[in-house]
């Protein structure tokens, strides 16, 4: 980072008035205030005349910068100046009542309408601000007008300078701007700087009458500047219009940008089912996503935002988001609804001018280098293509008061899937093989489709307020779940759907307070369909063919309506407050639809030459759940700014969920007759007791709801600290740090089966042509169920429903959530450094998470002292039930992370940006492996197992530049070294009845002679740009992937080994992915 010398700039002569009075703009980040210098009033204020010079005339312009750095003596001035007032000290209650009165009259009637906090202003995840002092030689200068208008848009911000000359200028949206300071008697100054999302900048200027002086700034650049906050106590990252645009980037999905940021884990295989993000150490579930100010957090299934389980597309277009901030530690009180990171982006918008681009990017099989083990098996290519392609467009509606803003993203992939005979098709019977003829079989199309649209309305009525309108829909369909021996009438078709509409409004009241509204609506779908919904049984016949239309389909949604107000406030006492607090309200509707084994499964094998299933299974009753919850969120949050160089950054929150356990859900009767009686005696005494009833093993009390007794839970108090210390009061060098509390929210998912299996049961069976094994238990080799004799009328969903009627099958299994399950929670601490050296900034951070309170299904009716390996067959049985599972909210998480970053934003006059984050964490969980519902079976319950996380790399290295070239040349690249995400194993070598599962890093590959990285990638890009006609321009875009095809090694074996020695193949892989990739495209932009 760079602080440009100290220039002067001398503007058009201004005329003789009086100085403007505050235009209502908005107010965000933090000042500089304090009490009136020598020579001030004694309410503080100036004095009327200043000298004479409201009668100087200022002298013809010359060129010049705004922006420079203080010299030293008027730093030594500014540090020992009495800190000035930014707030009058008369008439602060009868504007405060009077604010009180606009705002019920012309607010949009959001929350806040009993509630008048503060905060910091226009920071809400989606603007930044510049705060600072106005001075003249003799102190404050008061009345001064700071203005700011926005390059694009041509939206004004204006904030005229309070009585210690200190001014605010929030809500800011990020981008470039003119900013202009003047004042009566001073001549105008303007300067072009860009403002990054989320930052809230400090500049203090210093007028004579010909000159204006910049202090206090840290900016990069000289032509355009980039002004940096260093000051902050927040661990974050912020991603650029220009890193969206000029990186590489394979499948264009805007959350993989998130990779950049230090402790962020990204999927790191970019055609994977399921592209999440993750810190901290924590499952992907407590992260959080807001575009706009609207959340999208998943509430219903994994993946922690957009629906992301299993899918593998982009949730919103990329051509759409204006830039993001990547929170991974001490985020303040006003984000809600994550324990670990969280991701805040805005869109674009449109302008003065009709702008607008469309690109088109192109890849093919010849393009995709084969993995290692598709070559060693002499593979073929398969045919591929994918299609990527998009456009937008922005422009005015009204001059300088309305614009509008429209993108599309397509997304086309098509990849073949092979489906063959089983090796043992030959010997089948001819009647087997007349009903496995008629399917196809070989190359058979596996499409993936994408569509992203965005469109938004900005408008300022005045440069009191700015209102946007914006509507986002997704619409993405991934057919597949066949190959091999699986037909493709047995294929899934997983869709995801999105649709979202945000109002926000922004007003300033008064000169001291900005509130900002958000009327929300949202609705996500998921869906795993049946690609051949025929209705057709699924029949497996073993080495073979499976045939059939899917088994089970799903379909899951979330709707929201929410109302969200922040009112900001800025405060002078013992210092200056940059206050704000909040209010979110909402109402949430689930609909989940779970037919699973809906279309009956049916298992054929040699042994019985395939004609009769061995085992079958099907689902029955009602598949459907749905219910309600209203989410409430209240914060309030302060800066405090004790002196020039020390800022405390302090806030609470508070979250409260209506019904987020599925409170109305009244346990069965015979559930509560089975847990009150059920009892069991063993022959070998454990605990030194041989007879256990479930009351002796817990309170059933805890796991019975009436419907009324199961409460929400009202702890989720957060409180949140930091602090910045600038040891030298110029930005260079500054500490910060900072500890907080967060919670997050039970995944629907995660409890759904406790009321879903008393709805919906899934039935297994077994069948013989040999009456002497029906009803013997183990009869069948390979089913557990007690064995029934074949009868060709079951071979129907009709058939198995009349074998559920006559009872013969045991009860499903029983899920228990305790009443007083907690949401996840998590403590974050963090101690870090920034350093300014010239155009660079480095930082190093160490970063501590403690996760809590994470749930996870075990053993739920096992005595006491129950040896491990008695653990699957000593439970308690409970009548008509099958196994018993219960809840535990002990799951925990331990992280420690030391991060270094070195940074160089692109200018366009440095014209090249580097930027380097490195990661080393020491993360561990507790008791489960799963990255969705959590089962941990193989540790017993309360005492579960700790491992390596397998969430977190160890090591991590990624690297980014950008470089401009003379002739419209840009080159561009990205290097991720990682030591990979841990592969969880199972070891037996001690005995079976002493196997634990554990974690650990897969093997180590050499990158410069280097042997410590599992996941290794260069990826380049190079772009052409050519002028073609007027403001029209041409592009040429190529793309390599892993350009050194390194390879990224996979699907480990995490069989250590039984007893008797190691597992020969332990550890070693069975597939990679992300080989070597070329892209190509073009596009247009004017």
């Amino acid at each position: 980072m760079k602080r440009s010398r100290r220039r002067s700039w001398s503007g058009a002569p201004a005329p003789h008035r009086a100085p403007p009075r505050a235009s209502l703009g908005a107010r965000s980040g933090r000042s500089e205030t304090g009490r009136g210098p020598t020579g001030a009033g004694e309410d503080g204020r100036r004095p009327a005349r200043r000298g004479g010079r409201e009668a100087h005339t200022p002298r013809p312009a010359r060129p010049g910068s705004l922006l420079g750095s203080r010299p030293r003596r008027a730093q030594r001035r500014a540090a020992c100046r009495p800190i000035p007032s930014c707030c009058p000290s008369k008439g602060g209650r009868t504007m405060r009542r009077r604010e009180r009165k606009h705002w019920l009259v012309v607010g949009p009637a959001f929350l806040l309408l009993t509630l008048f906090v503060c905060s910091q202003a226009g920071a809400q995840g989606t603007t930044a601000s510049i705060g600072g002092t106005v001075t003249d030689k003799r102190g404050p200068l008061p009345g001064a007008t700071v203005a700011a208008k926005n390059a694009q848009t041509a939206f004004v911000y204006k904030v005229t300078a309070g009585e210690g000359g200190t001014f605010l200028l929030g809500g800011l949206p990020p981008g470039t701007y003119e900013l202009t300071v003047y004042s009566e008697a001073y001549k105008p100054a303007s300067q072009t700087v860009t403002v990054l999302l989320g930052q809230a900048n400090r500049v203090n200027f210093e007028l004579t009458p010909e000159k204006v002086f910049v202090g206090e700034a840290t900016v990069v650049g000289e032509a355009s500047k980039v002004l940096i906050d260093t000051r902050s106590s927040v661990v974050a990252t912020n991603i650029t219009q220009e890193q969206m645009q000029t990186l590489p980037m394979n499948n264009r999905n805007f959350l993989a940008f998130s990779a950049l940021a230090p402790g962020i884990s990204f999927t790191q295989d970019t055609d994977a089912q399921g592209q999440y993000f993750s810190s901290g150490g924590a499952k992907p579930e407590q992260v959080n996503v807001f575009i706009d100010g609207l959340s999208y957090k998943n509430d219903i299934i994994k993946g922690g935002a957009f629906m992301q389980d299993s899918v593998r597309g982009n949730p919103f277009p990329q051509n759409a988001v204006q830039e993001y901030q990547v929170m991974t530690q001490n985020y303040k009180a006003e984000y809600e609804q994550a324990s670990a990171a969280v991701i805040t982006a805005v869109t674009k918008s449109g302008g003065n001018v009709f702008h607008g681009d469309l690109f088109f990017l192109y890849q093919n099989k010849s393009m995709v280098t084969q993995d290692d083990f598709a070559k060693a098996r002499g593979d073929a290519k398969p045919p591929y293509t994918r299609k990527q392609f998009g456009l937008s467009l922005g422009g005015p509606i009204i001059k300088d008061k309305l614009n509008f803003f429209v993108s599309f993203e397509g997304n086309n992939r098509d990849v073949v899937s092979s489906v063959f005979r089983g090796g043992n098709y030959a010997q089948a019977p001819a009647n087997v093989k007349a009903i496995l003829d008629p399917y196809p079989t070989g190359a058979l199309s596996s499409p993936f489709t994408s569509k992203l649209y965005f469109g938004k309305l900005s408008w300022q009525p005045s440069t009191a307020q700015t209102m946007d309108l914006s509507y986002n829909k997704r619409d993405e369909s991934d057919i597949r779940g066949f190959g091999g021996q699986t037909t493709k009438d047995a294929a899934q078709n997983f869709q995801v759907k999105t649709d979202a509409a945000v109002l926000r409004h922004q007003l300033m009241i008064g000169n001291n307070a900005l509130n900002e509204g958000n009327l929300t609506w949202q609705k996500m779908e998921w869906i795993q369909g049946a690609n051949a919904p025929s209705g057709a049984p699924q029949l497996n016949y073993f080495g073979l063919l499976q045939v059939g239309s899917a088994p089970s389909t799903q379909d899951l949604t979330q709707k929201k309506i929410g109302l969200r107000d922040d009112l900001s406030y800025f405060a002078d006492w013992l210092g200056s407050h940059t206050l704000k607090a909040g209010v979110t309200a909402n109402w949430m509707k689930y609909d989940m639809v779970k037919y699973q084994v809906g279309n009956p499964f049916f298992e054929f094998r040699s042994d019985d030459n395939w004609q009769y299933p061995f085992h079958a299974q099907i689902g029955f009753g009602n598949p459907a759940l749905a219910f309600d919850n209203t989410q409430y969120g209240l914060y309030v949050q302060d800066d405090w700014k004790l002196a020039s160089n020390l800022t405390i950054n302090a806030g609470v929150r508070w979250d409260y969920e209506t019904n987020m356990l599925n409170n109305n859900w009244v346990t069965p009767a015979s559930v509560i007759s089975g847990l009150e009686s059920a009892c069991r005696t063993y022959s070998q005494p454990i605990g030194g007791k041989a007879t256990w009833c479930i009351p002796d093993v817990f309170n059933i009390n805890d796991y019975i709801s009436t419907g009324s007794n199961r409460k929400s839970y009202k702890g989720m108090v957060q409180p949140r600290l930091g602090f910045s210390w600038d040891p030298n009061g110029n930005g260079r060098t500054v500490v910060f740090g900072g500890w907080g509390l967060y919670y997050d929210r039970v995944p629907l998912n995660d409890i759904f089966d406790e009321q879903f299996r008393h709805r919906w049961g899934i039935y297994d069976f077994c069948f013989t042509n040999d009456p002497a094994k029906v009803g013997v238990p183990g009869g069948v080799a390979g089913c557990n169920a007690a064995p029934i004799l074949w009868n060709p009328s079951y071979q129907s969903a009709a058939g198995l429903r009349g074998l559920i009627a006559s009872g013969v099958q045991q009860g499903y299994e029983l899920f228990l959530l305790n009443n007083n399950t907690h949401p996840p929670r998590s403590t974050q601490w963090n101690l870090g450094v920034r350093q300014q050296l010239g155009d660079w900034l480095a930082s190093f951070t160490y970063a501590n998470s403690r996760g809590y309170n994470g749930l996870v299904w075990s053993f739920g009716a096992l005595p006491p002292g129950t040896p491990f390996n008695d653990r699957w067959g000593d439970s308690i049985p409970i009548p008509g039930y099958g196994f018993t599972m219960r809840g535990y909210d002990t799951r925990k998480s331990w992280y420690d992370g030391y991060i270094l970053t070195l940074d160089k934003p692109y200018t366009s006059d440095s014209k090249w940006g580097f930027d380097l984050a490195y990661t080393y964490a020491d993360a561990r969980q507790q008791a489960s492996t799963d990255d969705g519902v959590a089962f941990a079976f193989d540790s017993l319950p309360p005492h579960f197992a700790t491992f390596q996380s397998i969430y977190t790399e160890k090591q991590k290295l990624i690297m980014s530049g950008t470089v401009g070239l003379p002739a419209g040349f840009t080159v561009s690249g990205i290097v991720t070294l990682s030591s990979g995400l841990p592969f969880y194993y199972t070891d037996c070598r001690k005995g079976y009845d002493q196997c634990f599962t554990a974690a650990q890093d897969p093997p180590k590959q050499s990158f410069l002679g280097i042997k410590q990285f599992a996941y290794r990638s260069v990826d380049l890009r190079a772009e052409w740009d050519a002028k073609v006609v007027s403001d029209v321009r041409f592009g040429l875009i190529g793309e390599a992937f892993n350009v050194f095809n390194f390879a990224n090694d996979s699907c480990f074996d995490g069989w250590t080994g039984g007893p008797g020695g190691l597992n020969p193949n332990f550890s070693h892989a069975t597939c990679q992915f992300n080989t070597r990739r070329f892209q190509v495209g073009a596009k247009v932009s004017f």
